[in-house]
């Protein structure tokens, strides 16, 4: 009799995009089972019914009672009391994922690490949403994210390339402005290249596209504007043959990488590019930080007056690069000190950020990777942190002038905060960051 499996998430349709890494490492290890999905999201049931790797999706409204079901292992993807309760009410061997200990939440290790990092200094973190659910799994090793490719190669188009324009965002704090596509635009063409905007956005989001055409009028080739016109099979297949698309953190973003296009990824405000950016090998993430930044969708402040977004001209710049076959150009001291480059790329682990920066190496980006490198074995306690992987990952960046050694109160500070209850844990996570750093050279005094 084939295992069953259950998969419950209650988020939206990027999320369950990032999920398939998981999904496919459980069809890998589990070939014969049968994977159910449990959401609510239409958008989320959609897709799993689209997807290879999901057998049974399953509403959670008109199932309320999954309690009556059984399965052999239970997966919960989600970080809210909920579906916690939800995953409690359903019958399993196995269960992974948050789960309820004295009717509260209670996280995995990994996610506890997550949560501390977040809460001591989340713009350090360096561990891709996609990495921790597929960590889930024992046993699991990286994997792309997967989406149904179409069957035919994109048509030739000599010298022509479409370029999509992702203008919505769920929340207003996520929206790249108009005006900043409409330069955008401009500046594309500026540099020469011979593209056509391709618009991408739900039918509730049509305004911003004939706002944009307008705004786009004698600047820039004319949009094709695909805004509501296309289900989520044909975006799908829209995605897939474009050449570029640019876009703040959104579902769209997350389905164009699942469906192979290289995307630039416009990070702002409570959007963290290290955390939610797009999955897989090749594809940038700009993200600009402002002095409190990144902050929370439902934090205090609500005129969000230091709110810092990318620059439209350097995303040209970027976008005309890749496309005509050149390196995508780096952050150099022109750039302000809160902006930042990566280029993603998966390891033996998932995923990686290389920093593009001609700017000299500062402190907090090695402590980033410290905490990454040894962070890692927290979540998959097989792991073996390395040195060489860090040394690789920022082998490009300018040597500093001066003093590298990070500060030691953060990572002491985080091991504090990151192991409740699993006091055993921190000396591992300790020991690891102590070798990292002296086999880096790094002065370190931990306590």
């Amino acid at each position: 009799m084939a295992a069953r499996i259950l998969l419950i998430q209650l988020a939206k349709l990027g999320d369950f995009i990032q999920s398939t890494p998981l999904l496919a490492n459980i069809r890998r290890q589990f070939p014969d089972s049968e994977i159910s999905l449990a959401a609510e999201n239409p958008l989320v049931l959609e897709a799993a019914r689209l997807s290879p790797l999901v057998d049974e999706t399953l509403p959670v409204k008109e199932n309320e009672d999954l309690g009556r079901k059984e399965f052999q292992a239970l997966f919960n993807l989600n970080s809210h009391l909920r579906a916690a309760r939800l995953a409690a009410g359903i019958r399993a061997e196995k269960k992974y994922g948050p789960g309820l200990k004295n009717s509260e939440l209670k996280f995995t290790p990994a996610q506890d690490f997550l949560m501390a990092l977040m809460t001591v200094r989340r713009d350090l973190g360096r561990f891709n949403l996609a990495d921790l659910w597929n960590c889930l799994l024992p046993g699991s090793g990286p994997a792309p994210l997967v989406w149904p490719r179409p069957g035919a190669e994109k048509a030739p188009r000599p010298g022509l390339f479409r370029i999509g324009f992702q203008l919505g965002a769920r929340n207003h704090l996520r929206r790249w402005p108009l005006e900043d596509f409409a330069r955008l635009g401009a500046e594309l063409a500026g540099l020469g290249l011979n593209y056509r905007p391709v618009l991408i956005g739900s039918r509730e989001e049509r305004a911003l596209g004939r706002r944009l055409e307008k705004l786009l009028d004698g600047r820039a080739p004319a949009p094709e504007n695909l805004m509501g016109a296309t289900g989520l099979a044909e975006l799908g297949r829209v995605l897939a043959g474009l050449d570029f698309l640019v876009t703040a953190d959104t579902g769209v973003m997350h389905l164009a990488a699942a469906a192979g296009a290289p995307v630039l990824g416009l990070f702002f405000g409570p959007a963290f590019g290290p955390e939610t950016g797009p999955y897989g090998p090749g594809h940038l993430i700009y993200q600009a930080l402002g002095p409190c930044a990144p902050c929370l969708e439902n934090g205090p402040c609500r005129r969000r007056l230091c709110l810092e977004r990318p620059d439209p001209v350097r995303a040209a710049a970027l976008v005309a690069a890749r496309l005509q076959g050149r390196p995508a150009p780096a952050a150099d001291p022109s750039w302000p000190p809160g902006h930042r480059l990566w280029l993603s790329d998966l390891d033996d682990f998932g995923q990686t950020l290389r920093p593009l920066d001609r700017r000299p190496l500062d402190p907090d980006e090695i402590l980033a990777q410290l905490i990454t490198e040894a962070g890692r074995r927290v979540w998959r306690p097989e792991y073996r942190p390395a040195a060489a992987r860090i040394q690789k990952i920022l082998a490009a960046c300018p040597a500093p002038a001066g003093d590298l050694n990070p500060d030691p109160l953060v990572i002491s500070m985080l091991s504090r905060k990151a192991f409740p209850g699993r006091r055993d844990r921190r000396p591992t996570f300790l020991n690891d960051v102590r070798k990292l750093a002296a086999d880096l050279g790094l002065k370190l005094a931990l306590t």
